[in-house]
């Protein structure tokens, strides 16, 4: 499977399919039995996560219920170099992009389910990633904020132009989302 930079595909198909064994390992987080993980011509199959530079959006969201948003936001750049005024303008920059300024001094149970969604994509976009991975972002999400965030994650791409990976096992979203979609089916693209 080949994605062009600035692509957004999906992997769609049902559960125990694939799609999230497949992202964790062009995360890093299992290293595949067979063939290799390449991004932008670089054999990356035994580098560590966080080493790739891939942003990750989890379905659960994964924020630390103790940080503020500002903290959930910015955890990913310690250790990055970056000065104190430098992150600060990154995180303003992430929460502006999702639409959540004025929303840092809160923590995650003060957000609505759709807000700490919108802080996880931040999390994610906040060290400006070439590649976003998103396992199933919108699954715990009712109907109504679903259709929300797929607006959002439509509107991100477009002014981002980083490559997005979804994955679903909604088709509607799927189709409303993706440049392509790649159809998992009993551990095999289909």
């Amino acid at each position: 499977l080949a994605i062009r930079p600035g692509e957004f595909v999906t992997f769609l198909g049902p559960s125990g399919s694939g799609k999230t064994t497949t992202l964790n390992a062009i995360a890093g987080f299992i290293t595949p039995t067979s063939g290799s993980v390449v991004i932008d011509d670089k054999e990356v199959t035994g580098l560590a996560p966080n080493k790739r530079n891939l942003g990750m959006v989890f379905q659960n969201y994964a924020l630390f219920p103790h940080m503020t948003v500002e903290q959930n936001v910015s955890f990913g750049l310690h250790g990055r170099g970056l000065s104190r005024s430098e992150t600060a303008s990154r995180v303003t920059d992430a929460l502006d992009m999702v639409r959540l300024s004025g929303y840092g001094t809160r923590r995650p149970k003060e957000l609505s389910g759709g807000q700490q969604q919108r802080v996880a994509l931040a999390r994610a976009l906040v060290y400006r990633p070439p590649i976003l991975l998103m396992d199933e972002p919108l699954g715990a999400l009712d109907k109504q904020l679903r259709d929300q965030m797929q607006v959002e994650i439509a509107r991100l791409h477009r002014d981002l132009g980083t490559t997005f990976l979804f994955v679903t096992h909604d088709q509607g979203e799927a189709l409303a989302l993706s440049d392509r979609i790649v159809l998992f089916q009993g551990g095999r693209v289909v």
